[in-house]
């Protein structure tokens, strides 16, 4: 049954996705609520009790850490609270579209944590963007289907940046395979620091990091403003920092140089974001800037190279 749980935390929800295709408004609703209540538990047991790793042909698929625990807790509770708010507030036509969405976000940003192989992890990665863009095809604003453009491409981009980064992390250490764990790629040399840079894009991109945030503003002020608060304030800004993380203590052996350089990147952010939001006249757009120059006191924490910041800023993530 342990072993169990890390696929379970993907596939109850996803199930249920599938399954809300096809059932009455009222039933869909009970169900989502069950589902992502139910993870939730599933969360609260996989951090009591790790389970061990799903191994499948001989390939580590899923396993948790103290990092991916922290994150797949935050992701069911955010996910759950969200939702409490949405099941009133979601207007009848876009209803169905979004209570298939809301549960198969979820199961794909699990997917993300939970992933130890580097290429389910960029499965479920590539998934989320595409969830994200759907759920920004759900305003009914004139510029909505600009905004889901601008969106696509920003992600999806960014995606081709992340897979190109593993490519040269596994070219760099071919002996870790592809098992993310087992990465430690020192900055020494050209080809290291562009692999850095390509996965540093990736996760400023996701998170709404400076220079990659003008999507969010827009996606807060066009999609529904329950898929606002879902992904760009939620869930999105926690993979994208989730990402950082892992690139700061795990994926890469970093100098202080590259320190100074992340902080200045949130530091940009935060500014940029500020004076942006000044400017403002739409509330949801406002919200939106507002929402970009938090993350960039979390880049500044989980980038600065300190313990006590990179917990502030996971703190910070999270509050």
């Amino acid at each position: 049954m342990a072993v169990n749980l890390l696929i379970m935390v993907i596939a109850v929800p996803l199930v249920i996705a599938i399954i809300n295709v096809i059932l009455p408004a009222i039933i869909r609703k009970i169900l989502t609520f069950a589902a992502l209540g139910y993870t939730l538990v599933l969360a609260y047991f996989l951090y009591m009790e790790p389970p061990p790793a799903v191994i499948l042909f001989g390939e580590t698929v899923f396993a948790i850490d103290r990092m991916s625990i922290f994150a797949i807790v935050f992701i069911q509770a955010l996910s759950f609270i969200i939702l409490i708010f949405s099941l009133k507030g979601v207007t009848r036509e876009i209803e169905k579209s979004f209570f298939v969405l809301y549960p198969m976000t979820v199961a794909f940003c699990n997917g993300v944590v939970v992933s130890e192989n580097m290429i389910s992890l960029l499965i479920f990665w590539g998934l989320s963007g595409m969830a994200l863009y759907f759920f920004a095809l759900l305003g009914r604003t004139k510029d909505a289907p600009q905004t889901a453009k601008k969106t696509f491409i920003i992600i999806g981009g960014s995606d081709a940046f992340l897979i190109l980064g593993f490519t040269l992390m596994w070219f760099l250490q071919p002996a870790a395979g592809w098992t993310m764990s087992s990465y430690s790629v020192p900055l020494s040399n050209s080809t290291a620091i562009f692999a850095f840079i390509l996965l540093l894009i990736a996760a400023f991109a996701k998170a709404g990091g400076f220079p990659f945030h003008t999507w969010v503003p827009d996606f807060s002020k066009d999609a529904p403003i329950e898929s606002a608060a879902f992904l760009p304030a939620s869930l999105d800004k926690l993979l994208g920092i989730y990402l950082l993380a892992r690139m700061m203590i795990s994926y890469f052996t970093v100098e202080l140089v590259v320190n100074l350089i992340v902080v200045t990147l949130g530091a940009l952010t935060v500014i940029t974001a500020v004076m942006m939001a000044m400017n403002q006249h739409n509330g949801r757009k406002l919200l939106g800037y507002h929402a970009v120059s938090q993350v960039g006191y979390m880049i500044m924490g989980v980038g600065s190279g300190s313990v006590l910041a990179f917990a502030g800023g996971l703190f910070h993530l999270i509050n």
